[in-house]
């Protein structure tokens, strides 16, 4: 594995199955934008657009280094490699550094040399500097949107277009226990409205794995996936393309442009500092997982949650719930204690 501990396609692998590449004339950031710009569309689908800006400006940073220390950087030494980041651990954070490195590991690839990232010295350093400047912390888990929860977010909801699209995608994301990456990438036709149902086929973007779940009538109007739906198809009369539109500046009208995955949490954010909640402890996880949480409290057998959830392990969906009260049913309740 690269020091970058990165799951992008290995460089040596991409250098054999492609012919390699010029390397760019100058290390600016619209130059390196035009050079993987022009990149074929095996090489540009490996990746995200946004990864490919974000590389750009990456190695425009470690080429500008590279100039002033009278550095080459492509092909670049595993030294140079290693003294760039010590020079920038404290100034840059480590998640940046890591990105830096994938990006140089990527350039490297793509001029079919190997990557000065994937050598034992620069991997030491990298490992000691995070050692030291990016100590392992436990990792946050947001708190759970119950049902409660979930009726308290959206009790404050109206009548503008950015009210019903708000109740539509937090009723929708909740009962389909839906990642804010399949919220995102849900389309209008991926939404079949039947009499008492929803029948919605779930994806993530980029992905080619879904799932279908059914999103029944609910027993009541503001918190039902039926009606919600319905409403915001009517107001944004919605026939094709995303789901979930983009507002304008202020929320007053609507952009035909699919909300991201960063707007789903931003809604849920947003909707909980309305309903006097700390907006630190949500996100748009927060709808999944209360999901998970509420149907384990209501003794909904866990094989029937992990198939609207799309879990594939007992590890995983139990990961999702919040305990942060007693459950009934448990099983220490009934072994005669």
């Amino acid at each position: 594995m690269s020091a970058t501990g990165s799951a992008d396609v290995p460089a040596e692998l991409v250098a054999v199955l492609l012919p390699p590449l010029e390397p760019p004339p100058t290390f600016d950031a619209d130059t390196l934008q035009t050079w993987f710009a022009s990149l074929d569309p095996v090489r540009r689908a490996v990746r995200a657009p946004a990864t490919w800006r974000a590389y750009a400006v990456d190695l425009a940073h470690f080429g500008q280094w590279c100039a002033v220390e009278e550095r080459q950087p492509l092909p670049a030494e595993p030294q140079t490699v290693a003294e760039y980041l010590r020079a920038h651990v404290e100034s840059l954070s480590i998640a940046t550094l890591q990105r830096r490195l994938a990006a140089i590991a990527v350039a490297h690839a793509l001029i079919g040399v190997p990557s000065p990232t994937d050598g034992e010295h620069v991997g030491l350093v990298w490992r000691g500097l995070r050692r030291v400047h990016a100590p392992e912390r436990p990792r946050r888990r947001v708190d759970a949107l119950e049902t409660r929860g979930l009726a308290d977010l959206v009790a404050p909801l109206v009548d503008s277009a950015m009210d019903h699209r708000d109740r539509a995608l937090l009723v929708l994301g909740f009962a389909g226990a839906l990642r804010r990456s399949e919220l995102s990438a849900l389309d209008v036709g991926d939404v079949v409205d039947e009499t008492e149902r929803l029948l919605v086929t779930i994806r993530a973007a980029g992905s080619r794995d879904e799932r279908v779940v059914e999103l029944p009538w609910g027993h009541r109007a503001q918190t039902c996936p039926v009606r919600s739906w319905r409403t915001w198809v009517r107001v944004a009369r919605l026939t094709d393309g995303p789901a979930f539109l983009r507002m304008t500046k202020g929320g007053k009208s609507l952009r035909l442009e699919r909300l991201g995955d960063r707007g789903v949490a931003e809604v849920v954010k947003r909707r909980a500092l309305d309903a006097g909640l700390d907006p630190s402890l949500f996100s748009g996880h927060s709808l999944r997982a209360g999901f998970v949480t509420s149907a384990t409290r209501a003794g909904v057998p866990g094989v029937s949650i992990a198939r609207q959830t799309g879990h594939r392990s007992a590890a995983a969906l139990a990961a999702c719930v919040r305990e942060d009260r007693p459950f009934p049913g448990n099983p220490a309740a009934h072994v005669g204690l």
